[in-house]
């Protein structure tokens, strides 16, 4: 079955890019209620549901008396996929993969070590699955993507912390966000990304979960030798030995 997607989300999609893009300045004051209904063609019950949506993604402020404002950019909700995905489709920005991939050194080798003290046969199961699908479908970009998100995915249900399970999306989207600068389907770099996730996988099965937490912080570092090269200079990320949880 198919996905509706109603007149709401169509304005949501549509009014919360543009708002990323910049057709709405941060901290500006955005036009009077009766001049979006007509911009947008909602009716006024509506156009406050957008607003409503927009108001918890942190992207619009609703002063009572006032009218609506755009939140200053450091105020948007980053954990939000939609407006993750929405700043990444605006264009590559070298300080915000930065800031992205600091997160990742933060985040991900501490759910590694947690997955292997804490994952069951079933997580295994789809570990391996993911794994093998990377291997089987690395000459396809997006399908690649997929397995390789799943892995990810797999790998935060194995830590078995639902704050973190919470957290699921946005870390998925960061992924998704790195991936797409970084991807090179050379062999080489085939090699080395199937390689460093089995290494993984392994330790993970075997329960090493030192190794785990040393293997994912190296996967990164790969990350951060690409990304660096692709902009022509380093992105002096701080290492995960560096700065512990």
């Amino acid at each position: 079955m198919k996905n509706v997607v109603t007149k709401l989300d169509r304005v949501v999609e549509l009014f919360g890019a543009q708002i990323v893009q910049g057709d709405y300045s941060p901290g500006s004051a955005l036009p009077a209620e009766a001049e979006l209904c007509k911009t947008y063609e909602l009716s006024r019950a509506t156009l406050r549901e957008v607003v409503k949506v927009l108001a918890a993604k942190k992207l619009i402020n609703v002063l009572q008396h006032r009218g609506l404002f755009v939140m200053p950019r450091e105020k948007w909700n980053y954990l939000d996929g939609d407006v993750l995905r929405w700043v990444l489709k605006n264009g590559e920005s070298y300080e915000f993969i930065h800031v992205l991939l600091e997160t990742r050194c933060v985040v991900e080798p501490a759910i590694a070590e947690w997955a292997a003290q804490r994952a069951s046969a079933a997580d295994l199961v789809d570990l391996e699955s993911a794994l093998n699908d990377m291997d089987k479908f690395y000459e396809d970009k997006d399908a690649f993507n997929l397995a390789d998100v799943r892995f990810h995915q797999a790998l935060i249900t194995s830590a078995h912390n639902f704050v973190i399970e919470q957290l699921g999306e946005a870390i998925s989207t960061l992924q998704r966000a790195v991936f797409d600068v970084t991807y090179f389907p050379d062999h080489t770099t085939r090699e080395i990304t199937i390689n460093q996730h089995r290494k993984l996988y392994d330790a993970i099965r075997l329960k090493n979960s030192k190794v785990a937490r040393k293997i994912s912080a190296s996967m990164i570092q790969g990350v951060e030798k690409r990304i660096s090269e692709k902009f022509s200079g380093p992105l002096n990320i701080q290492r995960d030995h560096q700065k512990p949880l």
